[in-house]
């Protein structure tokens, strides 16, 4: 005979047949031989019942065979009932046997009483049995507990089974980048968890025992991380469309992109962090995405800042009509972007860059004015000195350059048009006069001039003198730059000088060729890719990676030598021969009329001067000598 043994009958204390280990004699019962049953046991598992025999063992029967396993002198079987399986030990000698059978491959359970005790009978997936001889007194209890165990981990087992299924299928659809049916197929997958997890809180609350639990806290564990992956996945690809529509100028566009790109990135770090992988990397992307979001909000006053300085420091009227130009163009894009939005995005006070505008645009009219005049002059000296046909082009050049200022004055500064109008009339006269002479025409020999007109314009058509935007670049300092409004007497140490941020394309046109390279690499380290240098012999100066993505990067190192249309053919070629994803050719000169910058192209991407500047400025990035190793000098590869 043998007996049967509830284990919380014991009030948390293990009974003896569970603790002990050794042979017994003639008045007493043994128990193993190799260790303790207790340490048999996982200790994610709770035992609930042990039942013993002493000479009568364990029979295992198959379709094949029949085997019997009975203790040797001295020893017993124990046989404990967990939350997880039924373990028969059975000492011996020369070794403990072991017959585990997990509770979710039982199929049925039955026990009988007799005159020489009890029985109870597993039997397994594949018809399989397993017979424990023991006591009689409590075999129906420990029956009726392995019957409602098992069938809660059967019903465990199909629920996890078929989330696992899902959870595959979401993997899949995620790297085929269908993110919406990954995430369906997640969120039917924690439905079936959930659907385990009442089973296993059901039984727990039955039976005691944390098996169940722990079983179904893997499978959610998986989802929360197979979510999560999906978050990040759509993240990512969320963040390159947005950085697509940044390069083709539509702000707007991109800002949005990167505002679905940060709900992704929050979803995930608001899943249960302890079962992702790598919070830390997520947190890291998201804060790296923080800083391009607040540089593309800065980015198209930036551009209006740095081309308004430019206009100001240029000495040529022509040099500063082009930066006005795109000074005007770029404050437009300011003043126009997030129009009518209840909370604006975008870098800049409307009032404030409105002024600027007018400023501008006045100062263009005025350069403009400026070429004109000057190219009127020259003609009436080439018409004194008698070469007509010099005088004509240079009164042609300046007829042009009047209509362009008359175009820009009607367009935002109509105090000018009539002054401009007067000038160009008397010009006018001058064309006339001069034709005729050149084609031996009949020509008064005086030109009649009309009165001037009455000028009473705000700003003034001679020579521009302009301290440039100093009323709109704190909307655009980097952080670390920006000045603490709580101090009244800001410190030359807290307030960077107005040259500062205007002079960064020039200070980068300045280094030479190696630390440029250097300096790109950091600048794309800031925009979320990782860069190194390669080796010599490589056809790219830096390499990149993000997300699995590999760019070859070029670098134009010429500090004189212009950018050409070969330069972006070369890298176009480039794109096609060598083992990358894209080709990116950054360069700090000015790029050629039929080359746009940044274009929203799928193998090569071109990364111009005020670009580099503007992350450079953005985001304080070094620009004194602080040489970069190349690969092979450390563990990083594509």
């Amino acid at each position: 005979m043998g007996e049967i043994i509830k284990i919380n009958n014991y009030e948390g204390e293990l009974p003896s047949l569970l603790t002990q280990t050794g042979s017994g004699g003639v008045f007493s019962e043994g128990y193993l031989h190799d260790r303790a049953a207790a340490a048999a046991l996982e200790a994610t598992e709770t035992p609930t019942f042990v039942l013993t025999n002493r000479k009568r063992g364990v029979t295992v029967e198959t379709a094949e065979s029949i085997e019997t396993v009975r203790p040797g002198r001295g020893y017993r079987t124990i046989a404990v009932v967990t939350d997880r399986r039924v373990l028969a030990l059975v000492g011996d000698e020369s070794g403990d046997r072991e017959v585990a059978v997990s509770l979710a491959d039982v199929d049925e359970v039955e026990w009988e009483t007799g005159l020489r005790g009890g029985s109870l009978t597993v039997v397994r997936d594949g018809h399989s049995t397993v017979v424990i001889r023991t006591g009689t007194d409590g075999l129906e209890a420990v029956a009726e507990y392995l019957d409602a165990a098992s069938r809660a981990w059967r019903r465990v087992e199909t629920e996890f089974d078929a989330a696992t299924e899902l959870l595959v299928t979401a993997t899949e659809r995620r790297e085929e980048g269908r993110y919406d049916e990954a995430a369906s197929a997640v969120e039917r997958a924690r439905e079936r968890a959930e659907t385990a997890r009442g089973v296993a809180f059901q039984f727990a609350a039955e039976h005691g025992g944390t098996a169940l639990q722990e079983r179904v806290d893997s499978l959610e564990a998986r989802c929360e991380r197979t979510l999560a992956a999906i978050h990040v996945g759509r993240a990512r690809v969320t963040t390159d469309a947005g950085e697509t529509r940044w390069r083709e100028g539509e702000y707007e566009a991109a800002h949005d992109a990167y505002e679905r790109a940060s709900e992704e990135y929050d979803a995930a770090l608001a899943l249960d962090r302890d079962a992702i992988d790598d919070v830390d990397g997520i947190r890291a992307e998201r804060d790296r995405l923080n800083r391009i979001v607040d540089h593309l909000e800065k980015s198209p006053l930036r551009k209006a800042v740095t081309a308004d300085k430019a206009a100001v420091a240029a000495d040529d009227p022509e040099d500063a009509i082009e930066h006005w130009r795109e000074a005007m163009a770029h404050y437009r894009t300011a003043l126009e972007i997030d129009w009518g939005a209840e909370n604006r995005r975008f870098a800049g006070d409307t009032a404030t860059i409105r002024d600027r505008l007018g400023a501008v645009a006045e100062n263009l009219t005025a350069a403009q004015r400026t070429v004109a005049v000057d190219a009127m002059r020259a003609g009436d000296w080439y018409s004194d000195a008698g070469q007509t046909e010099v005088a004509l082009a240079e009164f042609e050049a300046a007829a042009e350059a009047f209509e362009a200022a008359l175009a820009t004055a009607r367009d935002c500064y109509p105090d000018a048009v009539s002054h401009l109008a007067a000038e160009r009339d008397a010009l006018e006269q001058r064309l006339e006069r001069t034709e005729a002479l050149v084609n031996g025409d009949p020509a008064p020999d005086r030109i009649e001039t009309t009165a001037e007109p009455d000028y009473g314009a705000s700003g003034t058509l001679g020579d521009p003198s302009d301290d440039g935007p100093t009323a709109i670049e704190d909307a655009i300092r980097p952080p670390s730059e920006a000045v603490d409004s709580r101090r009244s007497e800001p410190t030359d140490e807290t307030l960077p000088t107005g040259d500062e941020s205007a002079s960064t394309v020039d200070r980068l046109r300045a280094l030479d060729g190696d630390r440029l390279v250097d300096v790109v690499a950091d600048v794309l380290d800031e925009t979320a890719w990782e860069a190194e240098r390669v080796e010599p012999d490589s056809p790219f100066d830096l390499r990149a990676t993000r997300d699995g993505d590999r760019m070859g990067i070029v670098v134009h190192r010429s500090t004189t030598d212009d950018v050409t249309s070969d330069h972006v053919e070369r890298c176009r070629s480039l794109a096609a021969e060598a083992t990358v994803d894209a080709v990116l050719f950054a360069t700090v000169q000015r790029l050629p009329a039929d080359v746009t910058p940044l274009p929203a192209d799928d193998d090569v991407r071109l990364f111009d001067g005020a670009s580099i500047a503007a992350v450079v400025d953005a985001q304080s990035v070094n620009l004194l000598d602080d040489a970069r190793p190349i690969a092979g000098e450390r563990e990083q590869s594509l």
